[in-house]
Formats: C-alpha cells, structure tokens, sequence
C-alpha cells in the first residue's frame, strides 16, 4: 500500500528533479578576423567564430555559463554597456573612461599593432594615416594625440585606400593585415611595416552584472589561461627573434651565476607522492603566501644570484629559476607558482630531447597574472661540468614585448 502511494506522488515529485540549465551570459564583439568573424551556418543563421570567440566562449563555459554572442558595431555596444542593458562587450583595449562604467577582466587576446605603408622609410608621425572607425587602433591614436587622420567603414577599404595611394600609412593588426593579403600573402609583398605595440584586449561586464555575480570574474579569469592554450603564437620572424635574445641571456646568466651550485641545496630525491603533496600546498598558498620550504628555497645563495642578475635585467626578464632533474625547483629569483615543474613542456621537451645537450625551448605566448604581463618561457640542459649528463633545467620568464622590441 505505502509502495503504491509512493509509485502515486512520483509523477508530481519527478519536475522537481530536473538538471539546471547553464545561465546565459550575454555579450557583444565586433568583426575582426580571425580573432571574431561571422559564419553562415546551414540553417541560414548567423554565428560568431574566431580564437578570442572560443578563447572567451571557453573561459565562460568553464565558469559554469553559458555564452550568448553577437556581433555589434562598437558605438551601439559601448552605449548598451554602460547603460547595463548587455552583460558585456570584447574584445576591448584598456579604457580609463571604461573603467569607470565596466568591469575589466584578465586578457582574452593579444593583438599586434603595426603601421603599414607601401612606400618605403614613411614616417607616421607626419603621414597621412588611416584607421578603422570604432576601432581599438582608432580610440588609442585619440589617446595618443594623433591629429589630421582619415577613418574608414572596414579593414577592407583602409587596404584599398593604402594601395590607392590615398592615405600614407594604415594601422592595422598584423593578423588582420595577413588575412586581407589574401592565402599567397600577396598585398604583403610589397608593404612596409613598422610595429607600434602590443595590445592586450579585454571582456568588459557591466557592474550590475557583476554586483549580482560576484563569483563569475574571479572564474572566468582563472579559467583564460587554459582557454588561450596555444591561441597566441610567435610569427616565425618573431620566433627567430626571440632564439637569438634567449641563447643570449642564457650564456651571460651562465658566466654570471654557478648554475651546477644550485643543485648543492638539494635535499635527498622525493618519492612522487612527497612531490605532489608538496606541490598541492604550495600552488593552495601561492602567490599570496610561500610555504616553509618555499621561503627556504628562495633564501638560498642560488637564489639571491638568480635575483640580482634578474635585477640587471629589470622590465625584460620576469623570472629565473633552476629546476633538477626531478622535475622540483632547485632555485627561483621570486615564488613560482609551482614547486612540480616536470610535468610542463619547458621541463620535458629539454630534458627527454636526445638531440643536443644545449637545445632550447621556446614556449608559446601566455598572459602572467602574477606579473600583468605576456610572457614567454625559454629553457635550456644545464649539463655536467663535461656536457654530457643533463642535470635539470635553466628556466627564464621574457616580457614578450620587450623580448621582441628590438628587431622593430
């Protein structure tokens, strides 16, 4: 009897136990190839790809949302914005003005700004320049105090312009630029170019929306790095650039500091489980507090070396460290954010390659939380005195646009 007054009130429980649907998190970009572009799907419905797209779409997604996302023109966006009538707009340069009407978060791209001419040593300053209306380009040249400049509709027709002869000089992302050059980079072949800066871009949310949830930034940022995983990567100009400064750096740090001393403050080998128990503590206290054994490590003499020849090299390198071939760090000119480095490519890709004992990693570009800035990593064996046995790793932390600024 009780089973079948039971069996009777499942149809009335059974609503009640449904799976909440993720909430819906809407924003505006703008079209920008191949960071944000529009695609036809079969249906005949509009949507929205690119990098920035799914390097966003990711982040929410992993924050436990849901992304709602269409193209606007800027002006309607900002207008929209600020009157809290979207929960946010991408992918947007620093705004002083913004920042008192929206929330900034983390990076979600970073975009590489050139002026680009068809003429040879024409100089921008006193060029006629042209810019895309709406632009992030167009609201920093404001910023800037550039004057006498034209703005146009799209990409499309500032290229049009440029090889017209109708403006001097285009500001243009690089990428952007490489799209509209065609597959065979033909429009290229025949440019100038003349980098201006790197520019991180930014989601902007409305205050209202964040007043309401707390919690989403804080995940949402956490969330980038892993989303951005390879989404920024060095031109093979770039790439080329970054070798040369590295093998560099390496060979003055290794005429400067005893880099073999540094394996002498180690203790006996950890068992794998020790090394991740360690590791554990270490990322749940990191940055804001170093354990015992990481404020140990940092008072080391290897470590005080690692840190004054960082200091000669202040606004360039972001970090050095020395890590063993257990994969543990041995010495690090500040707190790293973890104590287990095997497992990470600038660790594995030297120490497992059987090539040369002085290859070289490079790692792709990622945006440091702990520093604001984009950096890359490079690492290289520390060998025997012989050169023969790899005995760990050499790590250095670059400022990418400083690392970069010298072949422009």
């Amino acid at each position: 009897m009780i089973a079948r007054q039971l069996l009777w009130l499942l149809p009335i429980l059974a609503p009640s136990v449904t799976v909440a649907e993720p909430r819906v998190l809407e924003l505006y970009t703008y079209e920008a190839p191949p960071y944000q572009s529009r695609i036809q799907l079969l249906d005949q419905q509009v949507s929205v790809a690119g990098e920035t797209v799914e390097t966003v779409a990711c982040a929410i997604r992993e924050a436990g949302w849901s992304p709602e996302i269409r193209l606007t023109p800027q002006s309607r966006a900002l207008y929209e914005l600020r009157r809290n009538m979207i929960d946010g707009y991408f992918a947007l340069d620093a705004s002083t003005e913004l920042d008192t009407a929206a929330l900034r978060s983390d990076p979600v791209a970073l975009e590489e700004w050139y002026f680009f001419s068809t003429e040879a040593q024409t100089n921008p300053y006193s060029a006629r320049i042209g810019v895309v209306n709406g632009s992030n380009e167009l609201a920093w040249m404001e910023a800037a105090g550039y004057e006498g400049f034209l703005t146009v509709a799209t990409p499309e027709q500032l290229l049009a312009l440029l090889q017209r002869k109708r403006i001097d000089v285009a500001l243009m992302d690089r990428r952007l630029m490489e799209v509209l050059a065609g597959p065979m980079g033909e429009s290229l072949e025949t440019m100038h170019m003349e980098f201006v800066r790197y520019a991180p871009l930014y989601l902007y949310l409305n205050r209202q929306f964040d007043a309401s949830h707390p919690d989403f930034l804080a995940a949402f940022n956490r969330a980038l790095p892993g989303c951005m995983e390879e989404q920024i990567t060095l031109s093979a100009t770039e790439r080329h650039q970054a070798e040369s400064l590295a093998v560099t750096l390496l060979e003055d740090l290794a005429r400067q500091v005893d880099l073999r001393q540094a394996f002498a403050g180690d203790s006996a080998p950890l068992a794998s489980e020790e090394i991740r128990d360690i590791d554990r503590d270490w990322r749940a206290k990191a940055p804001a507090e170093a354990t015992a054994l990481a404020r140990h490590i940092l008072q080391l003499p290897a470590s005080e070396a690692l840190r004054q020849w960082k200091e000669k090299h202040t606004g360039l390198v972001t970090e050095a460290m020395v890590v063993n071939r257990s994969g543990t760090i041995s010495a690090m000119s500040r707190l790293s954010s973890d104590f287990w480095q095997g497992d990470e490519p600038k660790f594995k890709q030297v120490m497992e390659d059987s090539g040369s004992p002085g290859n070289l990693y490079i790692s792709p570009i990622r945006y440091d939380a702990s520093t604001a800035r984009f950096q890359i990593m490079v690492s290289s064996a520390i060998t025997s005195e012989h050169g023969g046995e790899k005995l760990g790793v050499v790590v250095l932390g670059l400022n990418v646009e400083e690392a970069l600024k010298a072949r422009h």
